[in-house]
């Protein structure tokens, strides 16, 4: 007779990521730093359970490990990610009114994004009123080289990083027309500079365009994009170029907004959305 019991024991088992992530919210106020033994008692781990799991997020610098006295603390890779958090609340909340006042203005999707490695990542979107439109899933990751919200984010990066991403990021085509030849890409990530703004014409999906361009913070980095997507028959090559500026010049004006003066553009203050 079959052991129908086994699978649901199975399944109720916490898997290593859970595990993981109970260390993590092992600390707080009152215990900011912990033994192996203290971690691995509070949570019933196997000592060499523990120990495993902590020298991974060691790896990840979520935790931290003081070689003398043996004990663990959150890392810093904590701290960025919760002001990563923080940083796109705020960024949401200064960039909403723009939002809807470009997409007003072309009633088309726009959208905001970050980059996260060598992924971008949908943040935020308005859908364009029209029957015919396209978007982007909030929250879902694409690679870099793929449309012109990446390429904005890849194309303002320091050249150091910007070399490092290149050297393990696959150029993986999503339809016939993304860029998949490394110089070819360095070459239009050259043009986004040149031009202040990005165009992809059927780069993410065969039937989609799309315009972005960077959100500068107070210090002159590059903090998002800002996006208008549409499709290819209403965004046509014709369109794009001033579609582009348009973008821009809004991208420009939040970045105002959040307290970035341009070198020879001192005089630019944020705009009333």
């Amino acid at each position: 007779m079959p052991n129908t019991t086994r699978p649901s024991a199975l399944a109720s088992r916490p898997s290593s990521i859970e595990k993981a992530i109970d260390i993590l919210f092992c600390f707080d106020a009152q215990q900011p730093q912990l033994r192996l033994t203290d971690i691995s008692q509070r949570l019933g781990l196997h000592k060499s359970t523990t120990h495993r799991l902590l020298s991974l997020l060691k790896k990840k610098r979520l935790i931290i490990a003081d070689a003398a006295s043996q004990l663990y603390s959150l890392g810093p890779g904590v701290v960025e990610l919760a002001w990563l958090l923080l940083r796109q609340q705020d960024l949401r909340t200064v960039c909403a009114p723009y939002l809807e006042r470009l997409q007003q203005a072309t009633n088309e999707t726009v959208s905001l994004y970050i980059r996260m490695g060598d992924r971008r990542v949908c943040i935020e979107e308005l859908e364009s009123s029209q029957e015919i439109k396209y978007s982007q899933t909030l929250g879902l990751a694409t690679p870099l080289h793929v449309g012109a919200p990446g390429k904005v984010l890849l194309a303002f990066l320091p050249p150091a990083e910007l070399e490092a991403i290149l050297a393990t990021l696959p150029l993986t085509a999503l339809t016939a027309r993304t860029i998949t030849d490394r110089a070819q890409l360095l070459e239009e990530l050259a043009a986004v500079r040149q031009r202040g703004y990005a165009v992809s014409e059927r780069e993410r999906a065969r039937w989609t365009s799309a315009v972005a361009a960077p959100i500068w913070d107070w210090s002159g980095k590059l903090i998002a994009t800002l996006s208008v997507l549409g499709p290819s028959q209403r965004l046509t090559s014709k369109v794009l170029p001033g579609l582009g500026q348009q973008v821009q010049q809004v991208a420009l004006e939040i970045s105002a907004a959040l307290g970035y003066r341009p070198q020879g553009l001192t005089h630019l203050t944020a705009a009333r959305p």
